[in-house]
């Protein structure tokens, strides 16, 4: 042959394949073989990306599950394949509308699916779905508790509302939490999740657990306090006398009492210099000397020389309950 009818022959087996590559580039897709000229590799197929892709589902152990619409490529009797990406690198391939994939490491990745339809020896391959991202969480929440609003304490006089909630860091973020007040029965609902307790009692229990959305859930947690609906009795027989030192009185009573919590405080309350004693209150007696809950006496100084005084005593319980004394007679400083 001429070589000038070489060239020619050269130069329409290059359009040829131009062609071929053209057509196969507008469609998004690329022909992969492991032979120069599979059967019917001229024919070029219309091979897109599944027409959506859905929001990835974050499930417990750290499982993303991925569904996807099915491509709009006509099948034409060929197989039609799915491959998931993870991050731009293949991860798996099914031929569902379906996928779960489990990372090693809890984190935010990015999805994508191509199409895959097999063509003689070879195979065509979309170009990428729209990307989502999904959020491996294998992580349960760091369950916490509130009463009333405040850190919880040992003692309350009155219904608490204990409101449970978690922290789930940088995980899919909270789901529900669950409450067992006094053994009565497990309640769950969305968190942060509130119950009130109430009654007199020496110790509620409240069991408290929670659950991120991914459905990672945390251990149990016990919350005890008291609830002490009753005051204490009130201190008796305050009296007293001139103490040692100039400007002091000697103050003494009985002690009051709490059969439930116990008494927490005894505040000592005073009159400035008077001629009479005033009823108890606490605009009449606007000094206070907080002593033991132990004692039994104490001594007041800083006081006007020969002046005279009146007090009463508060006694408080660890509930917050609190009972006046009768006040005392007038008491003459040193």
């Amino acid at each position: 042959m001429r070589p000038d009818r070489l060239l020619v022959a050269a130069f329409v087996v290059l359009v040829s394949t131009a062609i071929v590559g053209f057509s196969t580039g507008n469609t998004g897709a690329s022909f992969t073989s492991g032979t120069t000229n599979p059967t019917n590799s001229w024919n070029t197929v219309n091979v897109q990306p599944p027409a959506a892709q859905n929001a990835a589902v974050s499930v417990s152990g750290g499982t993303v599950n991925l569904s996807w619409a099915a491509t709009p490529t006509a099948p034409n009797g060929h197989t039609i394949t799915y491959l998931v990406l993870r991050n731009g690198a293949q991860i798996g391939t099914t031929a569902s509308l379906v996928y779960s994939d489990t990372p090693v490491a809890d984190g935010t990745y990015s999805y994508t699916i191509q199409t895959k339809i097999a063509q003689g020896a070879g195979f065509f391959t979309s170009g990428n779905s729209v990307a989502q991202n999904g959020k491996s969480d294998r992580t349960a929440p760091a369950m916490s508790a509130t009463c009333n609003g405040a850190a919880c304490v040992a003692w309350y006089n009155a219904t608490v509302a204990v409101a449970v909630n978690g922290n789930d860091g940088a995980g899919v973020g909270m789901g529900t939490a669950t409450t067992n007040v006094d053994g009565a029965g497990a309640a769950t609902s969305a968190a942060p999740r509130s119950v009130n307790v109430s009654g007199q009692l020496a110790s509620h229990g409240v069991v408290y657990s929670g659950a991120d959305a991914a459905g990672n859930t945390s251990g149990n947690t016990t919350l005890n306090f008291g609830i002490d609906l009753t005051a204490p009795t009130a201190a008796t027989a305050v009296g007293g006398g001139p103490g040692s030192q100039n400007g002091e009185i000697a103050l003494t009573w009985t002690k009051g009492a709490d059969a439930l919590s116990g008494v927490a405080n005894q505040t000592i309350h005073r009159t400035n210099a008077v001629g009479a004693c005033p009823a108890v209150s606490l605009a009449n007696y606007p000094n206070a000397t907080v002593v033991l809950a132990t004692a039994a006496s104490a001594t007041i100084t800083g006081l006007v020389q020969n002046s005279k005084y009146c007090f009463y005593v508060t006694t408080t319980d660890k509930g917050g309950n609190a009972t006046d004394s009768a006040r005392s007679g007038l008491l003459t400083s040193n």
